[in-house]
């Protein structure tokens, strides 16, 4: 049996849904990686934190922002149908 052809509708809403999970992916990069970093060159007590303290939560939110990101993609590979 042959797949059905999206509609407009459907292919929007795909598109849409990509769409939120990539802006989620860079909300996560930009508040877990850039805002300790951030922090760390503008306030003195920030720059003092163990390496430790820093380093995990910001692989931690990257890792998650570029797996949302590869998610993103993902849900696209839907629009070939």
């Amino acid at each position: 049996m042959a797949a059905q052809a999206l509609t407009d509708a459907q292919k929007e809403q795909i598109k849409l849904r990509a769409t939120f999970l990539n802006n989620i992916g860079v909300g996560v990069i930009l508040i877990g990686v850039f805002t300790p970093i951030a922090r760390a060159f503008y306030d003195a007590p920030a720059a003092g934190a163990p390496f430790g303290h820093v380093s995990i939560p910001v692989v931690i939110c990257f890792s998650l922002g570029v797996a949302l990101h590869m998610v993103a993609g993902w849900i696209l590979r839907g629009l070939n149908r």
